[in-house]
């Protein structure tokens, strides 16, 4: 679906594959020179279309923006922007106070589109994009940060219970998304991007399933300080920052979690100014970081990708021609004058030599005397009359 009715499939004039995955591959493509993103679903993976009309309608700048979607020779199909960044699961440990910092935009992204009723219902570090905003000054002073560090959500809508090892437990019994699911999902996240590794890992779906009823009987706190990341000065304040976090959302019953996202900014506003050491030291080494991971190419490999110009082997689909409407418009007017003018000059001759032949008949039928005997009539041969007459045209 496109509101100017036109594909921008038919459109493409280069893709490449970014990644393969259970749910859909993933294409970066041209289309008139500009990057898009294609996510082809896999063999029984599709979208929540509501979810994505409602999406649609939502202008944040944390949100990727959906520009198309449907299906191409019976396959859905979703095209969004390209986001130009880093995707989170490509950075490893991540500072707590720029954890922190990330998450609160995540958060603010997720209450945005809970106001027009969407639940994300897949958060996990493949969805969540750091990029580095240039922002004017009266920007920069409402971001609170000189670093222009911004979050952009991505891939709402999934059909299913999304990244297992970031499922809220409700999910694996097929409940829907809702606020709920997506603030336990956000501390699993949280914690990816502390740790640099997954909180809950599991073979296949019900030993997933089984991890996240039982989820609140793990010592987040610990298992933080096991990674030797914390034996710092300071190591045991940021472990004290967050623990009303793990607290807060990380619990099997969802009547347990924080209420919604208002209470869980509240939380984050806390640990922030814990964690941080104010807003100078945070806005520093927010800016340390973008410089070192976002704008770094040597230290950062998954660098934006060139937009290409061909398309590779494989894609997953046939670019259709576009036609040349107006050439043929202009050819078929063409045609359509020179018939007409050929049956012009058709009519023209044909009604000239019938009228000639017509006065002539009357001119010789008028010197005949006619007698009123019937025998006295002269015996006129239609064949002599006609051999001197004008012939019509054959033209």
């Amino acid at each position: 679906m496109r509101k100017s009715g036109k594909s921008l499939l038919d459109s493409v004039t280069g893709g490449v594959l970014l990644h393969r995955g259970g749910e859909a591959s993933a294409y970066l493509l041209n289309v008139g020179g500009k990057p898009f993103v294609l996510k082809w679903y896999n063999d029984g993976f599709s979208f929540d279309e509501n979810v994505v009309e409602n999406v649609y309608k939502v202008h944040e700048p944390g949100l990727y923006r959906i520009e198309e979607w449907g299906r191409r020779d019976g396959t859905p199909y979703l095209i969004y922007e390209f986001v130009e960044g880093v995707v989170s699961d490509k950075l490893g440990q991540i500072p707590v106070a720029v954890a922190l910092f990330a998450l609160r935009q995540v958060t603010s992204t997720l209450a945005s589109l809970r106001k027009q009723g969407v639940s994300h219902g897949d958060l996990n570090p493949a969805n969540v994009i750091f990029s580095v905003e240039r922002l004017n000054a009266e920007r920069l002073k409402a971001a609170k940060t000189a670093s222009g560090l911004r979050t952009v959500v991505i891939d709402c809508g999934i059909v299913g219970p999304g990244a297992l090892a970031y499922a809220a437990p409700e999910r694996f019994q097929g409940k829907k998304a809702d606020e709920k699911s997506d603030l336990f999902s956000l501390g699993l996240l949280l914690y990816r991007w502390i740790a640099g590794e997954d909180l809950v890992q599991a073979d296949g779906y019900e030993h997933f399933a089984e991890q996240m009823a039982n989820v609140q009987n793990v010592n987040v706190t610990e298992k933080l300080y096991s990674t030797g990341a914390f034996n710092t000065p300071d190591g045991a304040l940021l472990l004290s920052a967050l623990e009303p976090l793990w607290a807060g959302l990380l619990r099997s019953d969802a009547a347990e979690r924080v209420e919604d996202f208002d209470e869980l900014d509240e939380l984050l506003e806390i640990a922030i100014s814990k964690a941080g050491h104010g807003e100078i030291a945070l806005s520093s080494l927010v800016a340390q970081f973008a410089e070192s991971y976002l704008e770094n190419p040597e230290n950062n490999s998954n660098v934006a990708r060139k937009v290409p110009n061909v398309l590779e082997k494989d894609f997953p689909f046939m670019v259709r021609k576009k036609k040349n409407g107006l050439k043929w418009a202009i050819l078929g007017i063409l045609i359509l004058i020179l018939v007409l003018i050929v049956l012009l000059l058709s009519s023209g001759t044909m009604s000239f030599g019938i009228d000639a032949t017509g006065d002539r008949l009357l001119k010789r039928s008028r010197n005949i005397e006619p007698s009123v005997e019937s025998e006295n009539v002269p015996d006129l041969k239609v064949d002599s009359l006609l051999l001197d007459l004008p012939m019509p045209s054959a033209e």
